[in-house]
């Protein structure tokens, strides 16, 4: 319990550190789920999942279920933008390690310049590239590490970044009842334009709950959030039931967002191959979410 109340001090404090700085909030896509699986759970239970995305989530989650995989989605994001994620996770139970890239592409607009007329078209681009890194420090609690190099294009101007997130896992006594904390992208950027880009610093704490049995094994998990581009706290809960380990049903529902609420997905694993899909419906008329993964398991 005492590492428990050390892990949330240091966090906490960190977070309202970063939250002291001001300037524009670029980068967006860090905020974007890569997993249809996770997506499915409103980004809710990492734990639960084979595919290679987990580390994503939480950064010590990859050493959970003790993963081989190579996953791969497409995201048919939100006005026409397609991100395109591909990961690779190997996990030994006592250390893991995960790659993913991710392109968010917004598609073509037309460049107008001071007047008025229209001189062309431009191609705004964003890319993520992440390295994960995971170790149990005993029985009871892991930790993990992401490294973020980040590139974002509008127009002619354009800037880098680096980040990291920070997660924290325990098994509490409670007979599979896990908790679980991060703290996603902390970094700095080059300006864009003479302009500060700040980067949407995310800090989460969740309990997880599992509960097996012949046939069915159910997951639920109750997250709090808190984004530093947002003056709200945020809160998300999710159900997901595995049935035979070849189906999955999941569900999810985000409190206190502008335009996102429920959002619900199935799987399926045959022999090999698990294929998620995820359904996000967005508020205010904004075109609704679909989200397919294809993993390979080891």
């Amino acid at each position: 319990m005492k590492k428990i109340i050390i892990a949330y001090v240091v966090i906490s404090l960190t977070t309202f550190l970063i939250a002291e700085a001001s300037g524009e909030y670029g980068f967006q896509m860090l905020k974007i789920l890569s997993s249809a699986n996770a997506a499915a759970k409103a980004g809710n239970d990492p734990f639960s999942s084979s595919d290679a995305f987990s580390f994503l989530q939480n950064p010590a989650a990859g050493l959970i279920n003790r993963t081989h995989a190579v996953s791969i989605t497409q995201n048919y994001w939100i006005f026409d933008t397609k991100m395109s994620s591909v990961a690779y996770l190997n996990s030994h139970g006592k250390t893991s390690f995960g790659i993913a890239f991710r392109q968010l592409d917004y598609g073509k607009f037309p460049d107008i310049d001071e007047q008025g007329d229209l001189i062309g078209e431009f191609h705004p681009l964003d890319l993520n590239m992440i390295t994960n890194f995971a170790f149990r420090i005993n029985p009871n609690h892991y930790a993990g590490l992401n490294l973020h190099g980040l590139y974002e294009k509008i127009k002619t101007a354009s800037s880098f970044a680096i980040s990291c997130d920070l997660g924290y896992t325990y098994l509490t006594p409670i007979k599979d009842l896990k908790l679980a904390a991060a703290i996603k992208h902390l970094g700095s950027s080059t300006k864009m334009d003479e302009d500060n880009i700040d980067l949407p610093t995310t800090f989460e704490i969740g309990l997880t709950k599992s509960l097996e049995t012949d046939f069915i094994e159910i997951s639920s998990e109750i997250k709090g959030l808190k984004h530093q581009d947002r003056s709200e706290l945020n809160a998300v809960v999710s159900l997901s039931f595995l049935l035979y380990e070849k189906f999955r049903l999941s569900g999810g529902y985000k409190f206190n967002y502008d335009s996102e609420a429920l959002s619900t997905g199935l799987g399926f694993i045959y022999k090999n191959l698990l294929i998620d899909y995820a359904f996000i419906p967005f508020k205010y008329e904004i075109n609704d979410v679909h989200m397919f993964s294809i993993s390979y398991l080891f």
